[in-house]
């Protein structure tokens, strides 16, 4: 098992390099570069926190939206082409594929990570970007888990995309949702407005805190430390098995 796991997760790596992925992201990088030189000659004050405010948010979107690009894209392709259903016919295992696949994205994504965090190292001091890049290569395991559990859910390109992002983005922004609604300038107490806050707060439970993932501030601010990295790597772990779960039992249940 552990060699299928192996070989599936090399030829997607190989599979990255064709499609240019590597490319696309120096391509994204260079622009970043040239976006934030800019906006440093246009700030009037605080010209390095503005470059990397606005820098480390374009690299975070752009690494989510590569990686959950290249993950969909490849793995339909391989749908669509029949290529699944010739792995499969070769005694390979299902998880194994699985595996295999989400291993490759990780692996993909530790790259990315690291190739982003090279260029942030130019604005910010070394210790905040490593932690910086920890924190994104975790985001995105998360998104690759949560792309394939789309992928194999809806099997169509702008269906998965538009669960992934709509999913990433509530994510995102919940834990500030929450805090609004415990914390309303006019307090209502409609059976409506009960409704509403009970269900932000489900949501809070259901959605992994994205908010706590690569913040900006430890680049601006110099306060990200290393201890605050392993309740991110914790709900990494538990939000993985979870969503691999889902992708495996929806996975074995389909015919191909």
């Amino acid at each position: 098992m552990l060699n299928q796991v192996l070989t599936i997760s090399k030829f997607t790596i190989i599979e990255s390099m064709r499609n240019r992925l590597l490319w696309l992201s120096f391509l994204m990088m260079v622009i970043g570069f040239v976006v934030v030189e800019f906006v440093g000659e246009l700030a009037i004050t605080e010209h390095l926190a503005t470059q990397v405010s606005v820098l480390a948010v374009f690299l975070r979107l752009s690494a989510v939206l590569l990686i959950a690009l290249f993950v969909v894209s490849s793995s339909l392709r391989e749908l669509q082409d029949k290529t699944l259903e010739m792995i499969l016919a070769m005694s390979v295992r299902r998880s194994s594929y699985y595996l295999g696949k989400l291993a490759g994205y990780i692996l993909l994504a530790v790259i990315v990570g690291a190739a982003y965090g090279l260029l942030l190292m130019v604005y910010a001091p070394l210790q905040q970007v490593l932690i910086w890049i920890v924190s994104l290569v975790l985001e995105l395991v998360l998104v690759v888990a949560l792309a394939l559990v789309m992928l194999f859910t809806f099997k169509q390109t702008p269906a998965a995309l538009t669960g992934v992002f709509i999913v990433y983005l509530a994510s995102r922004v919940m834990a500030s949702f929450y805090l609004m609604s415990q914390h309303p300038i006019i307090a209502y107490d409609s059976i409506s407005q009960k409704f509403i806050d009970g269900f932000v707060a489900a949501m809070t439970w259901v959605l992994p805190d994205l908010n706590r993932y690569t913040q900006t501030e430890w680049l601006v601010y110099g306060t990200g430390e290393w201890q605050q990295l392993w309740p991110i790597l914790m709900q990494t772990m538990i939000y993985l098995g979870l969503l691999s779960s889902v992708a495996l039992f929806d996975f074995y249940r389909k015919n191909f």
